[in-house]
């Protein structure tokens, strides 16, 4: 599916454009299955998906395994049969875009040395990956950039400068009166502006390639990308969650509860698989307007509202609950990416600067107001003309309402962006959710909180999905540190079936640094790059396989399991011994005496914090220690 010329058009304005409608276009589709685009895109994914995994299974060597008869089975089904696979990269900032670009590097053939480890390879095996927040920095930018690898991508990122605050303007960054100016360009030409648009705008710089941060790429855009029409890489979903009138407020602010609606926001579609729409609408006309399906002004569509910068600002729209903790003074709207510190039992802890500091967040409001005349309601949530207006399968709200007002979907307790991968409709066999957040106070590490969250909304919404245990498993196993696996046994899940994927929870731990750095830190200098690297592939390998020889054989055991089912293949008894290793056996445990997530180096126990620190003092003004 490829654009029409009218959303290639190149702009030098950050407002949307209008052009004449498209005849012979569904504008509104019902959520009753994937649309025909991604259904062509994704067999074409498997025909590329076989033959790379073919490759990484015989590099594993799973004993009594016959690789052939297995590749023979998905070559006569024309691959319809290949497993199909995600990875969902939680929101936490740039540690959790840092880190979870780390595990992709680790898993990546492209990499000579995670190839030799034998977890590379897998990458390549991913059909879908999807990201809010700060796992929304990867997600889409991985995509933009025609899907480079992480070395690559980390060039183009530089990370290294400073988003905020500059004082010229240049390629790498912009003055808050250059975005300011480009948002004001938007308002004029009729669309709503606010926080999002700011974000949006500082955030393209680093993640999205071209003239003035990416201004002229779009979400849809992706769909011209090289990478993306050969089916080379994985298709990107943002998640994003919706407020209604219904949700309660503290200072004026909405605060979602768990249950709102969650959106996907795709190369090809934006809209909810149910909740307030149950309909998707075509990205690449986003903020064009419609009534009851038929858009309003047929001279009129909207082209360039989905800039994948915004698009990014409104996965990680959390400017309400920043605003609602300072003004609660910590009481409220605290969510996981709001309070990450670092420390250590022998040493004082000081409270994380919050991913918006008081400061900061007070002179950005300050701007809206006195430069647009917005309220900080108006400014906190990122609007989005809502495409279905009038539309029977919508909620009541939905169908009046002129715009949605879509915030993080971490503010739903989901973290992990997992909801549009867990659909009947995509049939995903084994996703790897990597966590990087702050769950475990004081020291911002995982305890599971949030793969808990998914499993409790799953299973009230009747979604296959594996059953998972409270965050105090999570602790008594040591599972912050250690990789597990739900779902392996199918009788421990929602459905009780196969149609459940197998999850592998990998959070972000401490294997050869401490690296619980905050989650506004993203400025990195090319040392700390290295030690997020190398910390992520220790932990995807395993140390090398030092902790565990068997680990990569575990890992592509877990990505085929679903369908061996399918090729009518036994379960090889090397898995089965890797399942007793590494899959929850269904038992929890009990809430007393988890004691607090503080762990030390993985790889090397005794090597303590501050000793860490010694060797590594270029972190010293990172991480959140003081005397």
């Amino acid at each position: 599916m490829a654009l029409s010329k009218s959303s290639l058009l190149i702009v030098e304005s950050y407002a949307p454009a209008y052009v004449p409608c498209p005849s012979n276009i569904e504008w509104i589709r019902p959520a009753n299955g994937l649309s025909q685009a991604e259904t062509a895109w994704v067999q074409g994914r498997k025909q590329v998906v076989g033959p790379a995994l073919g490759e990484y299974l015989q590099r594993l060597e799973i004993e009594d395994f016959d690789v052939s008869q297995y590749l023979t089975h998905m070559n006569d089904c024309n691959y319809e049969d290949v497993p199909i696979m995600g990875l969902a990269i939680s929101g936490g900032g740039w540690a959790s875009a840092y880190t979870g670009t780390a595990a992709m590097r680790a898993l990546d053939s492209r990499l000579e040395a995670s190839v030799e480890q034998r977890t590379g390879g897998l990458l390549q095996c991913i059909t879908y990956m999807s990201g809010l927040s700060g796992g929304g920095f990867p997600t889409v930018s991985f995509a933009v950039n025609n899907f480079p690898t992480a070395d690559e991508i980390v060039e183009i990122w530089q990370p290294a400068i400073d988003r905020f605050g500059v004082n010229v303007t240049t390629q790498y960054a912009a003055t808050f009166t250059d975005m300011f100016e480009d948002i004001g360009a938007k308002l004029e030409a009729g669309f709503p502006v606010g926080t999002a648009d700011f974000f949006g705008r500082a955030w393209g710089y680093e993640f999205t390639p071209g003239y003035k941060g990416g201004l002229n790429v779009t979400l849809s855009s992706i769909v011209n990308q090289s990478n993306f029409i050969s089916h080379q890489m994985p298709f990107p979903i943002l998640q994003t969650i919706e407020l209604t009138d219904e949700d309660v407020k503290a200072f004026g602010l909405e605060i979602p509860f768990a249950n709102d609606t969650t959106y996907d926001m795709m190369p090809f579609e934006f809209g909810a698989w149910g909740g307030s729409a149950s309909s998707f609408f075509p990205t690449q006309y986003l903020g064009t307007k419609l009534n009851n399906g038929v858009p309003v002004n047929e001279s009129a569509c909207v082209v360039g509202f989905d800039r994948g910068a915004f698009m990014i600002g409104a996965s990680g729209a959390a400017f309400n609950f920043w605003e609602i903790e300072i003004e609660s003074n910590g009481t409220l709207a605290s969510f996981s990416k709001s309070k990450r510190t670092l420390g250590s039992p022998d040493k004082k802890v000081r409270k994380r600067e919050e991913v918006v500091p008081p400061s900061e967040a007070d002179a950005i409001s300050s701007v809206f107001e006195s430069k647009f005349n917005l309220t900080i309601p108006e400014m906190s949530y990122a609007q989005v003309p809502n495409p279905f207006v009038g539309v029977s399968s919508a909620s009541a709200y939905t169908q009046t309402a002129p715009y949605l007002n879509m915030v993080d979907g971490s503010e739903g307790g989901q973290t992990i962006p997992l909801w549009g991968q867990i659909q009947p409709a995509r049939a995903v066999n084994f996703i790897i959710a990597w966590e990087d957040n702050n769950d475990a106070t004081p020291y911002g590490w995982s305890n599971g909180t949030n793969l808990y969250h998914t499993y409790l909304q799953a299973s009230a919404a009747g979604l296959p999905f594996p059953i998972v245990p409270p965050f105090s498993t999570f602790i008594h196993r040591r599972w912050f540190e250690r990789p597990v696996f739900f779902g392996c046994d199918k009788r421990l899940t929602t459905t009780g079936d196969s149609n459940a994927p197998i999850v592998l929870y990998l959070a972000h731990a401490p294997y050869s640094a401490y690296l619980n750095y905050t989650a506004d830190q993203g400025v990195m200098s090319p040392q700390q790059m290295d030690d997020i690297f190398l910390n992520g592939f220790n932990q995807l390998t395993q140390g090398n396989g030092t902790l565990d020889h068997e680990w990569p054989v575990c890992l592509g055991c877990a990505a085929i399991e679903r369908s061996l089912e399918k090729a009518g293949m036994d379960t090889p008894e090397q898995c089965r011994r890797c399942f007793e290793k590494y899959c929850w056996d269904g038992n929890s445990m009990d809430e007393k005496d988890v004691g607090i997530v503080n762990p030390t180096l993985v790889l090397d126990h005794k090597l303590g914090y501050l000793q860490w620190l010694a060797e590594h003092e270029y972190w010293n003004a990172t991480l959140a220690y003081q005397e």
